[in-house]
């Protein structure tokens, strides 16, 4: 559905390089997890021959499909948490610089 707004576009001087890394900045445990994640990925596709030979195709990509996403969302939580902290313990420091330097 259409807005109708025929207007001009914004723009915005941020390269698609810059703006990726002012995001990772922004968010760093995301690229984390994606890496963490393609790391298990690719251990499991080299250990793929020497699973063992009891346990099914299905069986053997489940347990790793769980342990990748299982080190993405762990490292999402590492970053919310890391940011509850930063905010909870860092803005106060910066709350109280501004107030003495208003006096």
């Amino acid at each position: 559905m259409s807005s109708g707004y025929n207007g001009p576009r914004p723009v915005f001087d941020e390269s698609p390089s810059n703006k990726a890394v002012r995001k990772i900045r922004e968010n760093p445990m995301v690229p984390i997890g994606m890496a963490g994640f393609f790391a298990a990925v690719a251990y499991g596709m080299r250990n793929y021959k020497k699973r063992p030979q009891k346990m099914t195709l299905s069986m053997y990509v489940m347990r790793f499909r769980v342990f990748a996403q299982s080190i993405a969302v762990g490292a999402m939580g590492l970053g919310i948490g890391y940011s509850i902290l930063s905010e909870k313990f860092f803005k106060t420091s910066e709350k109280a610089d501004s107030k003495t330097k208003s006096r």
